[in-house]
């Protein structure tokens, strides 16, 4: 009896699956706490795809990380087959809000200067990095820093991805580093790094991680977009989005 009542509801979630539209939401930060574990479906991004199903009645989201060099790609060429979290208006030269679609703010956030405590460097501006060694995520865009690591007055290391830059601190291969504060929080909570790093009072950058969702998606977009301000008030998901 009881596995014949678990067969129906895989059964019927399986089938309600189906009976909706496919969506794909992309995205390419693939580091804790947004993605912690993507075989279990485990971060913030997988609670965010999982509220938008169970809200939703007439899409199925899906959730894909794929590098940040196909998804410029695949916007040059028109050929997001999806929408894209995560991400702000300004990293895509889109102030105007007018090349693509933009919902309000699924999570805010900040970059952070992070260099060792015993070392600590404080940001004022880009300037304030001449002569130090500055750890970066390859391929991404660093706004006044790109500038001054092209004129040979910062000198730049690159990793693959964030939390690498941590280990690069505490090994003294780089002097300071741009790490998003919701990263640096779940690092130093998970390895007990409390008294390790500094963090600049002043930030690199503040801002909202909202969807860009293409024009032919606006259908899509229309739909999502009252489940993304009824979020912002939801007690719940606020405190679901805290236990991180």
């Amino acid at each position: 009896m009881k596995f014949f009542i678990f067969f129906s509801i895989l059964y019927c979630s399986t089938l309600c699956a189906q009976e909706k539209s496919l969506v794909t939401i992309y995205t390419y930060h693939v580091k804790p706490p947004l993605v912690i574990n993507a075989e279990k479906k485990q971060g913030m991004y997988y609670d965010f795809t999982r509220r938008l199903n169970t809200v939703s009645a007439k899409y199925h989201f899906e959730m894909v990380s794929i590098p940040r060099k196909r998804i410029k790609l695949m916007l040059a060429n028109g050929s997001l087959d999806g929408i894209l979290l995560g991400v702000n208006p300004v990293w895509f030269s889109d102030k105007s809000e007018t090349k693509f679609l933009w919902t309000p703010r699924v999570f805010s956030d900040r970059d952070e200067i992070v260099s060792l405590l015993k070392q600590s460097i404080e940001f004022i501006n880009p300037n304030s990095l001449e002569g130090k060694v500055f750890g970066g995520v390859r391929g991404f865009y660093y706004f006044g820093i790109n500038e001054l690591i092209e004129n040979a007055v910062i000198r730049r290391v690159n990793t693959a991805n964030e939390v690498d830059l941590f280990s690069m601190l505490l090994n003294h291969r780089i002097d300071a580093a741009v790490i998003s504060r919701s990263t640096f929080d779940h690092m130093i909570k998970k390895n007990q790094w409390q008294n390790k790093f500094h963090l600049s009072k002043k930030p690199h950058d503040i801002y909202d991680r909202r969807i860009l969702v293409p024009h032919e998606y606006i259908d899509v977009y229309n739909h999502i977009l009252p489940i993304i301000e009824d979020l912002q008030f939801n007690q719940s998901w606020q405190n679901q989005i805290d236990s991180y």
